[in-house]
């Protein structure tokens, strides 16, 4: 897809996972691409990420998920338990994903992920902008705070569940689940007998787990349970969780009060529309979920290789806009979906509640799971990697925050 006097220039305002790996997945297929990142730098903040098989399975089309993989602690399962340490499912991920397509799931650091995606890219990547405003979306102008402006021939809103670019395509509040994270990647070394594995807790109005993310570093989260405000303590997160099942009480002992990260938990509903003239949404700007899923990352960065796919698949900008909404719009709403659901059921708050969630999970037969797995992974609509020809199949069918 080129314009009649020459190369398509591509704007994308946000240089996290989405914008990161756009503009690598653009880069690859011979657009001309730039970067914006609202931060002045790139610093090495944030917590863990953990990565499904389909996210790796899109990065593997970019040739990056092996880097990624070795870079992070590839776990070889998930078990999900209860507060008395009761066994109420476990996902061996060897025996499904990474047998039928190639990767199981990774944990790694947030900031390692971004570092790889940033060596990767020759495409500029502008630090310190802040986009305040789009005006015009069907040839759009961006205005940052420092008064500069930029008018690329294709805009791609990258810039988060705060979007600025979404004002000008689809106008929308978000919502919140009234709960608050907590987040952290402790020092700590754990009895890691045999391949690493990670959790989840499901308790009291509380869901807690994480994974190793090296051999001495742990991604440690937790919702806030109606005992812990926002503003809790580490002596107080200590107290509640101490009680919980190995290795938790290690991993909260180890906390420093000044690592730990506490957000709000917020989605998006449905937008109308994803496009509209030559600007688009990507990664939480279109379709912003709760982490229950553990998919939040992963759909963007499905987004990202769809966006690409469909940029090279097509004539003019407005079939390409049009392909990539139909391929992903609907997949990342249920996704969405399905992680809100996930947290209100994970954040349960009276006894007989999740006692008799945890029941219900507990008496579900692993073989749905595996179907659901499965599932996750054909169904992205994620290019195939290239072939002796060169060529890559047309986009089609090919969890916590875990499952």
């Amino acid at each position: 897809m080129r314009r009649r006097d020459g190369e398509v220039q591509v704007a994308i305002v946000g240089g996290g996972i989405c914008g990161l790996t756009t503009a690598l997945a653009l880069e690859q297929r011979g657009f001309t691409v730039a970067v914006y990142e609202a931060a002045s730098e790139y610093r090495p903040v944030g917590a863990g990420i953990l990565l499904q098989t389909n996210a790796l399975v899109a990065l593997e089309t970019l040739g990056v998920a092996a880097e990624i993989r070795d870079s992070g602690m590839p776990l070889s399962g998930i078990r999900i338990r209860s507060p008395r340490d009761r066994v109420l499912q476990t996902f061996d991920v060897g025996g499904v994903e990474r047998t039928e397509f190639g990767y199981g799931f990774v944990a790694i650091r947030r900031a390692k992920l971004l570092a790889i995606l940033r060596e990767r890219l020759n495409a500029p990547i502008h630090t310190g902008k802040r986009c305040v405003a789009v005006s015009d979306p069907e040839s759009p102008t961006v205005r940052f705070a420092d008064g500069t402006r930029i008018r690329p021939d294709v805009l791609v809103g990258a810039d988060g569940i705060d979007s600025r670019v979404r004002e000008t395509i689809s106008p929308v509040s978000t919502r919140s689940l009234n709960t608050t994270v907590f987040r952290a990647l402790p020092s700590v070394s754990l009895d890691q007998r045999g391949e690493p594995i990670g959790f989840e807790v499901w308790g009291d109005g509380t869901y807690t787990g994480g994974a190793p993310i090296a051999e001495d570093r742990f991604y440690w989260f937790a919702t806030a349970p109606p005992e812990l405000s926002e503003t809790a303590s580490v002596d107080d997160i200590r107290s509640y969780f101490g009680g919980y099942p190995d290795p938790i009480p290690a991993i909260v002992e180890s906390l420093a009060g000044d690592e730990i990260i506490t957000t709000g938990l917020r989605d998006l509903p449905a937008l109308d529309r994803w496009h509209r003239g030559s600007t688009v949404l990507a990664g939480d700007a279109a379709h912003g979920m709760l982490p229950f899923a553990g998919q939040g990352a992963a759909q963007s960065i499905e987004d990202a290789v769809a966006l690409a796919h469909a940029f090279e698949s097509n004539a003019t900008v407005g079939d390409a806009l049009t392909a990539y909404e139909s391929v992903r719009a609907s997949r990342a709403n249920r996704v969405r979906s399905e992680s809100h659901r996930l947290g209100q059921l994970a954040t349960m708050g009276t006894p007989v509640a999740w006692r008799v969630r945890n029941a219900v999970v507990s008496a579900l037969p692993v073989t749905l799971f595996r179907r659901f797995r499965r599932r996750r992974v054909a169904d992205a609509p994620v290019p195939t990697p290239a072939g002796p020809d060169g060529a890559d199949a047309d986009v089609g069918s090919g969890g916590g925050e875990f499952v």
